[in-house]
């Protein structure tokens, strides 16, 4: 299965931290207008450890840099913690001027001059493209800090068919395992053998009318790992299956082990 594009980029500052989506499934109200001018971002938060990470609460707010004024306009409405995306619902991504890019993650603030800055990430976003930004707990792993950057290469799909991405973002997942992800619809593994930081293509499938269910399972075993019930897709749109949160932990509000399916 071909591997998606992605883009990982390193960069250091004061203190490191991650961020990720939410736990339902994304629907729009509409396709985003597009500009040739533009490039288009979807930001989520899927970093358990965020506080921990940071020593700071789990509450931020997003910038972007605007290089003709040299300064940093709020991209985020309220706060962002574990699990939560931005935009909303009823935007697909939001849309910014193409080009280089640096978004600076800061401590939310009633103000933002307020904003406690934690972490400044600079990469290079194409006019006409689309991204999912992915802050996860890949930002301890290593120095300089890592972040998922992934382009969303979706397919064009007629009302037969819906598209699959899987992304694998938990990053102290056991060393040298790797995953596989079985859907009952389907009665078979849809992607296999995924390794944590890792991000497949998208890939077209049958469009089902009938719910599915997503088993994630340890690689070549019947061992489950997470999953989600009841997933109901839409003909013709294309969706990211994120597998997200803390390894080595069980108990739900320590952010266990689950399943994320967002929408393109």
């Amino acid at each position: 299965m071909k591997k998606s594009l992605q883009l990982i980029f390193t960069s250091s500052f004061f203190l490191l931290i991650g961020l990720v989506a939410c736990n339902k499934e994304t629907t729009y109200l509409a396709d985003p207008v597009t500009s040739s001018d533009n490039t288009y971002i979807k930001f989520l938060h899927v970093a358990p450890n965020m506080a921990t990470i940071a020593g700071q609460a789990d509450n931020i707010t997003i910038s972007a840099y605007n290089f003709s004024n040299s300064i940093f306009a709020k991209l985020t409405g309220p706060a962002l913690s574990y699990e939560k995306y931005f935009p909303t619902t009823t935007n697909a991504y939001v849309g910014i001027p193409a080009g280089l890019q640096r978004f600076k993650i800061s401590l939310a603030a009633v103000a933002q001059k307020d904003s406690v800055e934690l972490f400044l990430k600079t990469l290079q976003a194409d006019a006409g493209k689309y991204y999912s930004f992915i802050l996860t707990d890949s930002v301890k792993s290593a120095t300089p800090a890592k972040v998922m950057f992934l382009q969303d290469d979706i397919l064009s799909l007629n009302s037969y068919f819906v598209g699959l991405r899987f992304v694998h973002a938990i990053w102290n997942d056991t060393a040298g395992k790797t995953i596989d992800v079985f859907s009952t619809r389907n009665n078979g593994v849809i992607f296999s053998g995924r390794g944590a930081g890792s991000a497949s293509a998208f890939t077209q499938f049958n469009y089902y009318s009938t719910s599915d269910t997503l088993i994630i399972r340890r690689a070549g075993t019947s061992f489950e790992l997470a999953r989600v019930n009841g997933f109901v897709s839409t003909p013709g749109r294309n969706y990211t299956i994120l597998y997200k949160g803390n390894g080595d932990v069980t108990t739900s509000t320590a952010k266990p082990r689950s399943v994320l399916i967002y929408g393109h």
